[in-house]
């Protein structure tokens, strides 16, 4: 008797109940790697707090003193609050997007969904968001700017935020293979992006006839949610979310793209 072992694309939603069960390893990974990371230094988690404060330091010499950018509320908020979803969409990125092409010899030796790799290492970021967090709510105290009750869609904006970055590093692993130019590209791009985005200034800044095309990037309008929910400034505008579904849409696009090609990814890893 001849038998034939096929290997046929499952499901998304086969592949994905897969993934959720495998939760619990991509938490360990991420734990593991958080140790890793601060064990031998002698500040620990003060060192995801030193660059924060020096770009808010420097952004706000630059543009608050130097170039006199007026602002309806104190700059150095309108910096970190624009950086802690911008950080937070870089390291997704930075760390997940090159994670099979960097995991592909543990993936070789460990049977497990390979999406759990890029998941954790997206996880990665979760700590210096935390620290962001904490940081921005200490400014907010000595600025004296109290949290309205929008601040229970905090961890909507946050969630939004990781899939946005998620989406991209998606992407990036799934197009990646025996080449390694989609990932020099996403670091490229990111480069620009954040020119793009209103992460040291306020849209107010741009020109009212040119503000739409702003909210093309749907960074745009997941910064200007956070500083909606945390400072009160104005609410990214309805057409901006048109964006963020758009994204949401290439992320299960990219997802079975990445499913179907995962084998593949490993074999060149």
């Amino acid at each position: 008797m001849n038998r034939v072992i096929e290997n046929r694309p499952r499901s998304l939603k086969i592949e994905l109940q897969e993934v959720w069960r495998a939760l619990p390893i991509a938490w360990m990974l991420a734990r593991r790697e958080w140790k890793a990371k601060y064990a031998h230094t002698a500040m620990g988690l003060v060192w995801a707090v030193v660059p924060l404060a020096a770009y808010v330091l420097i952004y706000t010499l630059f543009f608050s003193v130097l170039l006199k950018v007026e602002t309806e509320i104190p700059y150095p908020l309108v910096a970190l609050s624009g950086l802690v979803g911008w950080n937070y969409f870089k390291d997704i990125i930075y760390n997940a997007a090159p994670s099979i092409a960097n995991e592909g010899q543990f993936l070789k030796r460990n049977f497990l969904p390979k999406l759990v790799i890029p998941l954790y290492k997206s996880m990665l970021g979760l700590v210096e968001l935390g620290v962001s967090m904490l940081l921005l709510f200490l400014l907010l105290g000595i600025f004296r700017s109290p949290l309205s009750a929008k601040a229970f869609l905090l961890p909507l904006v946050v969630a939004l935020n990781f899939l946005t970055g998620f989406t991209i590093a998606v992407w990036v692993c799934s197009l990646s293979g025996r080449r390694r130019d989609f990932f020099h590209l996403a670091a490229s791009a990111l480069n620009v992006a954040i020119w793009l985005t209103p992460v040291f200034y306020l849209p107010s800044l741009i020109p009212a006839t040119f503000r739409p095309l702003l909210y093309i990037n749907p960074m745009a309008t997941i910064v200007g949610a956070y500083r909606w929910i945390l400072l009160g400034t104005q609410a990214p505008p309805l057409w901006g979310w048109v964006s963020v579904i758009i994204f949401l849409g290439l992320l299960l696009a990219g997802l079975r793209v990445f499913f179907n090609r995962q084998h593949l990814l490993v074999d060149f890893a």
